[in-house]
């Protein structure tokens, strides 16, 4: 049991805390995805005539820097989980995933896509991808 716990990196106090655990994971969850929403639009913008290369390359670069971090810092977190786990799960009692938490923009839509059911082979097979593409240009 001895060489159990020292084999355990020893956590700042407030790591320990689930609830405090909870709201960094978010965060950093959260700030992942903008980063990454912000490192495709600097790349979209680059292809644009007249833009300034060498300025939007740099700020991606910085971007991208902050990801690394941003993704060490998670892995650190994940690694340097206690014991027991925190799970949350929503209204109906079922698991809910960091990335449902940055995926879905309300409560309502986790919901509306919890009570869906897999898209099946058949589906997949039948699928007309122009009346699909023509709904989605319209939309």
């Amino acid at each position: 049991m001895d060489a159990e716990q020292n084999d355990t990196p020893k956590l700042p106090e407030a790591l320990g805390s689930s609830e405090y655990r909870s709201r960094l994971t978010t965060k950093l969850n959260c700030l992942i995805a903008v980063l990454e929403v912000a490192i495709a639009k600097i790349t979209k913008s680059m292809d644009t005539p007249g833009a300034n290369e060498d300025r939007l390359s740099k700020i991606r670069g910085n971007l991208e820097n902050t990801l690394s971090i941003c993704h060490r810092a998670k892995q650190t977190l994940d690694r340097t989980q206690p014991n027991k786990q925190i799970q949350r799960r929503d209204a109906d009692g079922k698991l809910m995933t960091a990335r449902d938490y940055v995926e879905l923009t309300s409560i309502e839509e986790y919901r509306k896509f919890r009570k869906m059911t897999p898209i099946t082979q058949n589906e997949l097979e039948t699928i007309d991808f122009d009346e699909l593409s023509r709904r989605l240009a319209d939309s």
